[in-house]
């Protein structure tokens, strides 16, 4: 029998969120990189790269735009800008507005059940499979517009979100998709874990 999937068993991880942003200063790299220890090489690329304590990272223009990477939720975006602010202050840069848009949001799924990758291609229009180059299968939609990118042991990455309003819509279509497809199957069971399970229960005893 063919197991169904339904939507709140799918388990969603927060991974990265992409977000450009206007901060309404002019950034002077050469001193950033020379004082804050940011990345600058602009006869190979214009923007200085800028790791932070937090785990963000931020790339830095002239012209005060810059691209931030490295959130896992839409808090911490403001976060890492007001601590950005904080180290810019250092050598006398003041962030004027925080005008912060998301671009890409990443999450990674757990379906808890095994998919026949062959037979989801083969059912599921926008999808993509070619194992022999990567062994994980593409599936987008349109409505939101987002990415799937799903494995046989039910894991997947879910890319290109930009409002975190849309996800319950997003999964919802993907395990949908997957139902009527026929490709979910039951997790099948690892001899470690047999073994795992049979100690427990001999320590039950």
């Amino acid at each position: 029998m063919v197991p169904l999937i339904r939507p709140q068993q799918v388990t969603i991880t927060p991974q990265n969120i992409v977000a450009s942003c206007i901060f309404g200063v002019g950034f002077p790299l050469e001193k950033i990189a020379k004082e804050l220890g940011a990345e600058f090489t602009p006869e190979q690329f214009p923007g200085a790269i800028y790791h932070m304590s937090g785990g963000y990272t931020f790339l830095l223009f002239k012209n005060g735009k810059a691209v931030l990477a490295g959130c896992r939720s839409e808090a911490q975006l403001m976060k890492a800008a007001k601590e950005l602010d904080k180290e810019l202050r250092k050598i006398g840069v003041k962030i004027k507005k925080y005008d912060i848009t998301i671009q890409n949001m990443v999450f990674s799924l757990d379906l808890k059940v095994d998919v026949d990758l062959e037979k989801f291609v083969k059912n599921v229009i926008d999808s993509y499979y070619s194992p022999e180059l990567f062994p994980g299968l593409t599936f987008k939609i349109h409505d939101p517009t987002v990415t799937f990118l799903i494995f046989s042991s039910g894991k997947c990455v879910l890319a290109g979100l930009k409002d975190i309003k849309y996800i319950d819509k997003a999964i919802k279509k993907l395990v949908d998709t997957v139902n009527k497809s026929g490709a979910a199957k039951e997790k099948k069971v690892k001899p470690d874990d047999k073994k795992a399970k049979k100690k427990s229960k001999g320590k039950k005893k």
